[in-house]
């Protein structure tokens, strides 16, 4: 078993993550992050303060946002969203995540909020 374990769940406020489709320019081998992209890691960057060691046991994140307009897919923000915290190191890799959920909220305290917890699951074990 890791010490890595922490109880209580981490917060982030975030800015509002780029769409999944804006990620990425080119394709095979050509295929490299976007400006968009980037400039919203770096950003997010200055939000984010990860644990001592990056949490490498499942975990469940729950992500809350303000919506921009009624045409957006909610669903397209997790990939910017995982991918950065990964890069950040607040968690070892995202296929360890085994729960998430997500909302539009107006009434939260930045576009972007993540709640990251280590899985119910991992906690009774």
């Amino acid at each position: 078993m890791t010490n890595t374990i922490q109880i209580s769940p981490l917060r982030y406020h975030l800015p509002y993550p780029p769409s999944g489709w804006e990620l990425y320019n080119g394709w095979g081998k050509t295929r490299h992050l976007s400006s968009t992209y980037k400039k919203w890691r770096t950003d997010a960057g200055y939000f984010i303060k990860p644990p001592a060691a990056p949490i490498s046991v499942p975990f469940s994140l729950h992500i809350a946002l303000k919506r921009q307009n009624v045409r957006q897919d909610i669903d397209n923000r997790s990939k910017a969203i995982l991918d950065c915290l990964q890069h950040y190191g607040v968690i070892k890799n995202d296929n360890l995540c085994e729960r998430l959920t997500m909302i539009w909220s107006q009434e939260i305290p930045a576009d972007c909020v993540v709640l990251l917890q280590i899985a119910e699951e991992g906690l009774a074990a």
